[in-house]
């Protein structure tokens, strides 16, 4: 869990110099380094449902570590799901479990990144979902 942490130090740090619109415009700007997956991944059982834009996710595991790809016609979302790439990529999943375990709901992870109120609660359930649809499938796996 903390190879997570240390890999959403940068992130954590840049969101805490940042003010409103700034926040934002820097996670569009994560969003367009977001590692996609191609339209025939874009399929019901890898589908976000608890985000308001069309969002999916794709994790594959190589020697029990996790890459992640995903897509979402949200620029804001695909900030965000930046993030949890870069967050979990090439971790464990018992550790991707518990640093989801860690949080008490979505807004706490929010505050400790530094996000705070710059993120909607639409959003925010959107990433929560993209959490739980994480978690789900690490756990069934």
């Amino acid at each position: 869990m903390d190879n997570i942490k240390n890999n959403l130090a940068n992130i954590r740090d840049g969101f805490s110099i940042l003010d409103g619109q700034d926040k934002l415009i820097y996670l569009i700007d994560l969003g367009k380094k977001l590692d996609q997956i191609g339209e025939a991944e874009r399929t019901e059982q890898n589908k976000i449902h608890a985000c308001t834009s069309q969002t999916w996710l794709k994790l594959n595991y190589e020697n029990d570590l996790v890459e992640m790809k995903a897509f979402s016609e949200s620029t804001v979302v695909k900030g965000l799901l930046r993030i949890l790439q870069i967050a979990f990529s090439n971790s464990e999943k018992t550790s991707i479990i518990n640093f989801i375990e860690s949080f008490d709901d979505c807004s706490s992870l929010f505050e400790w990144l530094n996000l705070g109120s710059a993120i909607s609660s639409q959003r925010q359930n959107g990433f929560l979902g993209s959490l739980k649809y994480i978690k789900k499938e690490l756990t069934n796996a």
